[in-house]
């Protein structure tokens, strides 16, 4: 663990944690794992462990707002397992912690879908934002400063801005990031972390970018998903599936090379790159 006046030192952004949680921490360590959030582990003496999420320049690089963050787990709250809102200002949240073990393998993809299909079922409130598929990728292809990266997504990008006609006019509350990565087995229960992208959209964009997450056929994936909701209609959503997925994979690939850009690390533009050539 780091001292706390070395860990405002490394990130200046924990300063402000004093005053909003009315007390001084004892430490704090920085999480690996996360591509945007960047997060903090801080321990306190009245929360113990405790997850500062800050609202950096990265969040605006990445269109995330953790007000939004903050909404969606005050009304997931009671219906799944997740951290829960401890405080926030305009500076960014604080989130508790939650004991366990990442999942990797280790749990069944029925289950997933299970829980997926539980957070379609979240009502959420008016202020949790709506998801907008060509303003998304837009304003990642607007952040793009280097031209020869520019020159060879273009095409792609172009290619598949526009959404064609979809079938299913349903919107819910979405996660928007739901794999093993963001799943947390602990004693009793699965919990859900990291809900930086969740909004209001359709589900089948989730369950789509979920299904190509576990490498899982569409129809498959959406006839296991219909035994969770029944009330779905199997061929219109295999249908919207399918126009999804190379839209979300595009729109996969654009993040993946801003954040090549914005790291200058080769792996996010590997990833990219594997995207372009199987949407290509």
């Amino acid at each position: 663990m780091i001292n706390w006046m070395d860990a405002i030192r490394q990130s200046p952004d924990l300063a402000g944690l004093s005053s909003l949680l009315n007390e001084v921490p004892l430490g704090a360590l920085p999480l690996s794992g996360g591509l945007t959030n960047r997060a903090w582990r801080v321990l306190t003496s009245t929360h113990g462990w405790v997850i500062w999420r800050a609202n950096s320049s990265l969040c605006q690089l990445f269109d995330i707002s953790r007000d939004n963050e903050a909404e969606v787990l005050n009304v997931v709250a009671g219906h799944l397992s997740t951290n829960k809102v401890i405080a926030r200002n305009a500076q960014g949240v604080v989130l508790s912690w939650c004991d366990g073990e990442p999942v990797t393998h280790r749990l069944d993809v029925g289950q997933v879908i299970v829980i997926l299909a539980k957070i379609h079922e979240v009502q959420p409130t008016s202020n949790v934002r709506h998801f907008d598929y060509q303003a998304k990728v837009d304003h990642y292809w607007s952040r793009f400063h280097d031209v020869a990266l520019k020159r060879r997504y273009r095409a792609v990008y172009e290619r598949y801005r526009v959404l064609p006609a979809l079938h299913c006019p349903q919107r819910t509350l979405c996660h928007f990031d739901f794999g093993l990565h963001n799943l947390v087995q602990s004693a009793n229960e699965i919990t859900v972390i990291d809900w930086e992208y969740a909004a209001i959209a359709s589900p089948v964009l989730d369950l789509t970018m979920t299904l190509d997450m576990l490498q899982m056929d569409l129809m498959t994936g959406i006839e296991l998903y219909q035994q969770n909701r029944p009330s779905i209609d199997v061929c219109t959503w295999h249908h919207d599936a399918l126009i999804w997925q190379p839209h979300s994979q595009m729109m996969a690939m654009l993040w993946y090379v801003l954040a090549a850009q914005l790291w200058e690390c080769d792996d996010f533009l590997y990833e990219a790159e594997a995207i372009y050539r199987r949407i290509c």
